[in-house]
């Protein structure tokens, strides 16, 4: 008996919480929530430059906060200085100045960035999943309750926050995507970047505006040095991303996704016709695997025979052909 995996899992009465800001307008109030309701309006800003004050100031994201010597929400001048470091022995001060005027905005400062806003406009946030709208309040925001889907993901930087925002395909999401593919501005946006992330693509749309990054495989050198808000769904290296996995995750482009990054999970606020077969696997022909050996890992196919007594599966993957492995090999999913 094996245990199956649902890498695509269903939640009836999902509760998350809906991050409302002080400028905000609410809409609505407790009780019930259709597709299409205004949740609330809201005051945007966008995005005209992004600085990354880590890069200036050589330091890191946690220490950037004290380097500030402005307000947040201050108007800029161009020129105006932002940040300053001082050596320890004064000798030598390097700025961070403002290359345009505009809005000082540091939500996020922690993450080793600061942007700079451009004049405000008005904008409304409709809900596109139903559901029940249990607290209305400042503190919490929207507490609501609906059906999700969840993703697990392999691993996610460290960070005990949750992501709130519509999810962003990037391209047709199956590209491996270079920095001058990028539009301006990803502000506010969780962005799938398709099978593969490069360091220079996640500094660019960070610098851009996104609150965070998914992506299915990362070099393992350079997701441990970059320390900004990004989840890997399948794992380190060049690991393939099938497309059965891709076709459905792309699915749910433009809906309200929520990012744990303390439990490594990603909940999409849906319904969806994913019917979660049980945990346990008892007959093994015609069931959905994943490759997890050297030269076909990461490929999705389906038994079509098993020896019991030599723990051999004979497995057909599609475009990658068909091919005799052990059942150790393997791992049982659910799509």
């Amino acid at each position: 008996m094996e245990i199956r995996s649902r890498v695509f899992e269903k939640y009836q009465n999902y509760r998350f919480k809906i991050p409302i800001k002080s400028t905000d307008r609410i809409m609505i109030g407790e009780g019930k929530v259709n597709i299409g309701d205004t949740l609330f309006e809201r005051m945007d800003t966008p995005l005209k430059k992004s600085l990354s004050v880590t890069k200036v100031l050589k330091c890191k994201n946690e220490e950037c906060e004290k380097y500030i010597i402005r307000v947040d929400g201050e108007y800029l001048e161009e020129g105006e200085v932002i940040a300053r470091k001082t050596s320890s022995g004064k000798l030598n001060i390097v700025e961070l100045v403002s290359p345009i005027s505009g809005i000082l905005d540091l939500n996020r400062v922690k993450m080793g960035y600061v942007d700079i806003l451009g004049e405000e406009s008005v904008s409304v946030v409709k809900s596109d999943f139903a559901g029940y709208i249990e607290t209305v309040n400042p503190l919490d925001g929207l507490v609501v309750i609906t059906d999700a889907v969840c993703v697990d993901g392999v691993v996610t930087t460290k960070s005990d926050e949750k992501f709130f925002g519509k999810l962003e395909i990037l391209g047709d999401g199956k590209t491996i995507l270079k920095e001058s593919s990028l539009d301006d501005d990803y502000s506010g946006k969780i962005v799938w970047v398709g099978p593969y992330l490069y360091n220079k693509v996640a500094v660019e749309l960070f610098e851009r505006g996104a609150v965070a990054v998914i992506t299915y495989a990362m070099s393992y050198s350079e997701f441990r040095d970059i320390g900004l808000p990004i989840i890997l769904l399948g794992g380190f290296g060049s690991v393939h991303c099938d497309t059965v996995f891709l076709n459905k995750f792309l699915e749910f482009r433009g809906k309200f996704v929520m990012l744990d990054s303390s439990e490594n999970q990603l909940f999409i606020l849906s319904t969806s016709n994913i019917e979660n077969k049980s945990w346990f696997v008892n007959v093994y022909t015609n069931q959905l695997v994943i490759s997890r050996s050297t030269s076909t890992y990461g490929y999705i196919g389906k038994i079509m025979e098993y020896d019991k007594d030599s723990g051999n599966a004979f497995v057909d993957f599609g475009s990658k052909g068909k091919t005799l492995m052990s059942i150790g090999l393997l791992d049982f999913i659910d799509l």
